[in-house]
């Protein structure tokens, strides 16, 4: 086949607009051995094809898929389970915390005790964002803290379950 007419081939593949003929053409130019030295850089690429549509498996394949399936089991490190236990503590914790600390505030507020926090009302209007700032920083900090932790255990997770899916 001539040069012309296999580059013409070619641009129609790459533009995926190729007949099943065209590619088998495509596919028999480049696996006979006579190709065009420009067009050398495209004959591994067929070849390879040629090479995987000439794989057969054999026909106990899916038997043999399904024994080695059950035969693996899936083993899950100790630190996985270390990891997934003191998750599960630490959400426990963080909801006892959570339901003392409401427990407190109705306690508090069922005795109207709302008086005791008007000693601690800034006057000033400017003492007041400047308290506000600094309770936004104070805030701010923590939460950085906190979410560096959090990011640290979610890589920890992360790394873990990596190991386990290998």
């Amino acid at each position: 086949m001539d040069y012309k007419n296999i580059n013409h081939l070619l641009e129609k593949y790459w533009k995926g607009e190729t007949s099943l003929q065209d590619e088998e053409i495509l596919k028999q130019y480049f696996n006979n051995g006579n190709i065009a030295p420009q067009l050398e850089q495209y004959k591994s690429l067929f070849q390879y094809f040629k090479k995987e549509q000439d794989l057969i498996i054999s026909k106990n394949f899916d038997k043999q898929l399904l024994d080695r399936i059950e035969k693996e089991s899936i083993v899950v490190p100790a630190k996985f389970h270390r990891l997934y236990w003191m998750s599960s503590i630490r959400s426990v914790a963080a909801i006892g915390i959570f339901l003392i600390g409401a427990v407190f505030i109705f306690q508090n507020l069922s005795h109207n005790k709302t008086d005791v926090w008007a000693q601690y009302e800034i006057e000033d209007e400017q003492e007041a964002i400047e308290a506000t700032k600094a309770a936004l920083a104070l805030l701010s900090e923590k939460m950085k803290k906190g979410s560096k932790k959090a990011t640290k255990g979610f890589s920890e997770m992360r790394s873990a379950t990596k190991k386990i899916l290998k």
